[in-house]
């Protein structure tokens, strides 16, 4: 869930499970998409979910994703990213992508054929973490990409898994 997001205002947390929108049943995640696609903007809806096994409701603002600058770089160092375009993660770009939203973080864009990032990273790989440290966004990829380690300890996401690799470089 994203911090500041009308859910989080409204006291939604990460791990509710949303059962209906304005009395309307959600049995399946495209019917949540398609609940809230179909309001209108400026008002709220009355959202009902289940956290720890009790029924809660709240009213969820409804309004236009904020967009983060992509501030779109193709990194070219010798690291397990060379090669590869990333961009910094945002409501609307995970929407596109059909990624699960992350606070933070960087996805991959595209990943030149031979490079050596595409040994490790697939289009749509959400990067985590770089030697312990976690990745908010693509300067941040930039600064350790730079770094020169001998051994990269990588925490990916690919396909709602999250995958932690061991790169000597």
């Amino acid at each position: 869930m994203q911090n500041g997001s009308p859910a989080a205002k409204a006291g939604l947390q990460a791990g509710d499970v949303i059962v209906q929108v304005d009395s309307q049943a959600v049995d399946d995640p495209n019917a949540f998409d398609y609940r809230f696609a179909t309001q209108p903007l400026g008002g709220s809806t009355k959202v009902t979910f289940f956290r720890g096994g009790k029924e809660y409701t709240a009213n969820v603002s409804l309004e236009t994703a904020p967009e983060a600058p992509a501030d779109e770089i193709t990194i070219q160092s010798r690291s397990p990213f060379g090669g590869a375009r990333f961009a910094n993660l945002s409501p609307a770009l995970a929407d596109q992508l059909q990624l699960e939203t992350i606070d933070k973080g960087v996805v991959v864009l595209e990943v030149e054929d031979g490079s050596y990032a595409s040994q490790f990273l697939r289009h749509g790989d959400i990067v985590l973490e770089v030697n312990g440290q976690r990745v908010q966004n693509t300067r941040e990829l930039d600064r350790l990409s730079r770094a020169g380690s001998r051994l990269w300890r990588l925490s990916i996401q690919r396909g709602g898994q999250r995958l932690n690799l061991m790169v000597s470089g």
